[in-house]
């Protein structure tokens, strides 16, 4: 190994990145990928987009996937119930539906769904259920109550309470400090 390829390497790995010419062809096809899927799930799935977004990282960093060979879902497994969390968000959902969408037990489930996603399978769906909120603030003028109703929760003031929790603010206050004027679009 030549002096500046040997201090390239040694940089690398006193930053913690990967070795110099990571990552290989396999992996540069791979990160395009998930680079490109947490593109077009960016606007409306942030959790997809963050799960795309740290495999990236793991991958460039050459760090293993730990979590699924711990006990985590399996990859068809964790698709399938955010799919099914994303149809329903404007109903009930119950953790034996996700489990039975996993073909799991409620209680490996539910360990499984926190090991994979990072929090419990309630906790998802209610940040599902706010990011669903901003969205629709956002992109119609619909009364809260109604929005709070398209999104699942029970009433408005169940809307206010959790979106407060989440964000740090009302959603009443949060759509006029996000809310685009189309005035200086034109």
């Amino acid at each position: 190994m030549t002096a500046p390829a040997a201090a390239l390497d040694a940089f690398h790995t006193l930053a913690g990145l990967p070795p110099a010419g990571f990552p290989a062809a396999g992996h540069l096809a791979t990160v395009t990928r998930l680079l490109e899927e947490a593109m077009h799930a960016v606007e409306h799935d942030v959790a997809q987009a963050r799960d795309r977004i740290v495999k990236v990282r793991d991958l460039l960093l050459h760090r293993p996937q730990e979590e699924a060979a711990r006990g985590g879902l399996a990859p068809w497994q964790a698709r399938r119930v955010a799919a099914l969390v994303e149809r329903r968000l404007d109903g009930t959902l119950c953790n034996e539906d996700l489990a039975a969408e996993a073909k799991l037990s409620t209680s490996h489930f539910c360990a499984a769904f926190r090991q994979t996603f990072g929090m419990s399978p309630h906790a998802f769906v209610i940040s599902r259920r706010v990011e669903r909120a901003k969205a629709l603030m956002l992109d119609t003028d619909d009364a809260l109550a109604e929005i709070a109703d398209a999104c699942g929760f029970a009433d408005q003031a169940h809307l206010s309470r959790l979106f407060r929790q989440a964000t740090g603010s009302s959603p009443a206050s949060w759509r006029r400090a996000n809310a685009v004027d189309v005035s200086l679009i034109a």
